[in-house]
Order: C-alpha cells, then structure tokens, then sequence
C-alpha cells in the first residue's frame, strides 16, 4: 500500500544576493562594519550581495540578527520598476553622510512596497497635482509665485494660512511618511515612485512651523524637479528654487504682505501665531517681496540673534502637529473589515514589524498586540 503522505521534498528557497545589500543599508551598515559584525572579510560581503558566493548557515544567521528582519525578506524578492523611482530630493546633499542617504532611501522603498500591498485591497486617493510649463534651468521668482498661486486654487485654498498641509497633501495623494531618523543634516526629502510621490519627514523635532516648511519645500520639488538627477552642481539652484515655492506658497503675496504692518519681532510672533510658519521665513519671504528693507530686514535678524531665537523660537511648540493618518488608516480598515489579520500583513511584506509600525505611524507594538477578550458570566448578578 502506498503512503499517500509521502511528498517530494521541497527546494529549499534561495537567497536573493540584492536583498542582503538592501538590508545592510537600510540599517545604515557600511561594509567594512557590517563585515565586522559578521566576522567576515568586506570581500566576502560584497561577495554575497552581488551572489558570487552564499552566505553559511551561520552568516545567514549574522546577517538575521544584525539586520533584524525575518529570514523571509532575505529569500523574497521584491517586483519593483525602478525605472518609475525618481531621485530623491536630498537638501542636505553635500553635507550628509552616504550611509544616512542609503539608509533613508531604503526606508523610502519600503513604504512603497507597503503602499503596494495596500493598494491590493484600498482605493488610496488619486495623484491630484496640476502640471506646469516650467523648465528648472531658465524658471524664474515670477512664474513661481504663479505656479504657487496655481497649486492653491487647483486645492481651492484661498489665500489665507493653511493649518493642515499634511492633510491637503495625503487628500491629494502624496504619501508622507514620519518617523525619527537620527540626521542632523536631513528635515525631509521627498520621491516619486511608481507614479506617486513620497514624503519621509524628521520626527527628531516635532515642531508645526518647521513641519509645514517641509512639506511646502518637498511639495515644490515634486512639483517642480521630478525627472531631474540631483547632483552637487545643481543642488543649490533646486533648493532655493523649492525653498522660494514654500514661502509663495505659505505665505501667499496678495495676503501677507498686507498683513506686515510693523518691524517689531513682538508683531511678527503674532503673524506666526496666525500662519503657522516661523519668524525667521517671514522675514526672509518679506525680504523676498521687497515688503521691507535690507535694512530692517538686518535690524529683523539682529533682534532673532540677540534674543536666542535664530534656532529655536517661541510658539515652535504651541501648536498640534498632526500625524500623517493615510496608512494607520488603512491597516486599520483591512484589519477591522477582516480582509487580513496582523499577522498576514506582517507575513505578506517579509519586513521586521516594527519597521511596518514605524513607516505607518502606529503606536508601537501595533502588530505585537495580543488582546484577550473577557467575559462576565452570564447570571453572574443573580
């Protein structure tokens, strides 16, 4: 008789040469530290992650342990068209460090294979940006002023302050991602990948005006530079030019410059009050509009020095900044609808689950939570 349980046996799943590279940077390990934490030469690390050689059992558990993801991401690959990835818009360029740009772009790659699998299930909200005739290399403060203007009446914004960028953005499609990324030379830096642009902001200082600069900033890139390689050469012309946008776009020039009609630094912490951006932009947008002096705008900046407010100023903290709600939300409706349980989705995207909590903005522990659901007896006040 036949053993109807007798099985061929499986072929053991390889691992994929890419994704141990992959999982080095994302962690910010250069070679020669990673190859040290191996006990391995840097030789033979480049050797596994161009697939020359596979790692032994015992550097493939290293390799788990050092990296903290599931043995799983090592042998999955990932369907990416990296032809529809965009360069990321670094503004700190020259002065970050390689390993802090890999890392963060892989961090960046990573919410796009979140939002890949989302989009499985949920019907995000579209890409709703307007296109502009606009050319980088010849653009000028003119037409961005008007291209600010634009992006505001496409979003029927008015002309007033908006309080709530994050939300006017997610509404129209850009996915931000915020978390803590432990660069002093990085507030933010955006990407269009696959067709949708990504925001990942520096949670490392949880201040609104600093947050809505950055977004206005990262909006002007995506807007503005999409298709276009960064590199230390034009990096300077694309930051202002993107800077140039935030403030027109902040702090609209039919409003504001109305609303300048004192030079004290007491009047502008009221302007701040209202608008949500900081003391220092308005000085530098009213320098901009030509709405005050060279020499008040000195007299401005002398005041900010002398009374300690050039780094941090007064209000920074007074207002709620909101957290980005597009991919909690998400979760939440695949989990509480029953489409998937926390445990496929962790399974489904072979990632460490607390890199899914942290680029989705869930409390932590959101997919480690085991809630035992209790019961009174029935009868029990009988």
């Amino acid at each position: 008789m036949s053993n109807i349980f007798r099985t061929t046996p499986a072929t053991p799943p390889r691992v994929v040469p890419e994704r141990i590279r992959e999982a080095r940077e994302a962690r910010g390990y250069t070679v020669e530290s990673f190859a040290e934490m191996l006990g391995v030469t840097r030789q033979a690390v480049g050797q596994y992650e161009t697939g020359q050689i596979a790692p032994s059992a015992e550097a493939l558990s290293k390799i788990i342990a050092a990296t903290g993801q599931p043995p799983s991401f090592f042998t999955t690959n990932r369907p990416r068209d990296v032809g529809s990835f965009g360069s990321p818009f670094w503004r700190g360029l020259k002065r970050m460090n390689k390993p802090d740009r890999l890392r963060i772009a892989r961090r960046l790659e990573w919410a796009w294979d979140i939002i890949s699998y989302i989009e499985g299930f949920i019907e995000l909200p579209k890409v709703n940006l307007p296109v502009f005739d606009w050319d980088w290399e010849t653009g000028d403060e003119h037409a961005l002023e008007r291209i600010a203007g634009a992006v505001r009446d496409h979003w029927q914004l008015g002309r007033g302050p908006v309080f709530h960028l994050s939300k006017v953005l997610e509404a129209n499609g850009v996915i931000i991602i915020k978390e803590p990324v432990d660069c002093e030379d990085m507030d933010a830096v955006s990407r269009w990948q696959g067709g949708r642009p990504f925001i990942l902001c520096s949670a490392d200082r949880d201040e609104l005006p600093r947050f809505n600069f950055d977004l206005a900033h990262e909006l002007g890139h995506i807007l503005l530079h999409n298709g276009v390689d960064v590199t230390s050469e034009n990096i300077n012309k694309i930051e202002r030019q993107a800077n140039y946008f935030a403030g027109a776009f902040l702090l609209p020039r039919e409003v504001f410059s109305r609303e300048v009609v004192s030079t004290s630094v007491h009047y502008f912490l009221k302007l701040k009050e209202r608008w949500r951006v900081s003391v220092a932009a308005m000085i530098y947008r009213c320098k901009e509009l030509g709405i005050l002096s060279p020499t008040q705008v000195s007299y401005l900046y002398r005041q900010l020095s002398a009374k300690g407010m050039r780094k941090r100023e007064p209000l920074d903290t007074a207002f709620k900044t909101e957290a980005p709600s597009i991919l909690v939300a998400a979760l939440d409706m695949l989990i509480k609808h029953g489409v998937r349980t926390k445990a496929e989705i962790v399974d489904a995207l072979n990632l460490n689950a607390q890199d899914i909590e942290m680029l989705c903005g869930t409390e932590k522990g959101f997919f480690g939570e085991t809630v035992v659901q209790l019961r009174l007896k029935p009868n029990i006040y009988a």
